[in-house]
C-alpha cells in the first residue's frame, strides 16, 4: 500500500505538469490514462531497482532521474509525434517537480 501512495502521489504532481500539454490532442481520461500508463513503466524501475543499486545515493538519485526524464520523453515524444526537445522539456519539468515534492509530501504524512 505505502509503494500505491507513492506511485498516485508521483503520478499526480507529474500529471499537473502534462496536463496542459497532453490534453491539445488528447480528451481528459486519454491524458490521465497515457501519464498514468508513462508512470507505470518508468516509476518502479525508478524505485525497485535504480534506487536499489549498490552505488552511491547520490550516483542512484541521478541515474533514476536521468532514466525517467529520458524514458518519459522519448515515450512523449513517440505518442504525440511534437519535436523531442519539447517533449524532453516537459518531462523535465513534470520529473523535477515530482521529484522535489513528492518527499515533502511523503514527509508531512508521516
Amino acid at each position: 500500500m505505502k509503494y500505491f501512495l507513492v506511485f498516485l502521489q508521483s503520478n499526480i504532481l507529474e500529471f499537473s505538469v502534462y496536463l496542459p500539454y497532453m490534453t491539445k490532442d488528447k480528451t481528459l481520461f486519454q491524458s490521465i490514462a497515457l501519464v498514468t500508463c508513462l508512470n507505470a513503466i518508468t516509476h518502479p524501475i525508478v524505485f525497485f531497482f535504480i534506487m536499489n543499486l549498490k552505488m552511491t545515493f547520490l550516483f542512484n538519485i541521478l541515474a533514476a532521474e536521468t532514466f525517467a526524464i529520458l524514458a518519459e520523453a522519448l515515450a512523449v515524444y513517440k505518442i504525440t509525434g511534437d519535436q523531442y526537445r519539447t517533449c524532453f522539456v516537459i518531462s523535465l519539468c513534470a520529473n523535477i517537480l515530482s521529484w522535489q515534492i513528492s518527499p515533502m509530501i511523503t514527509f508531512a504524512i508521516h
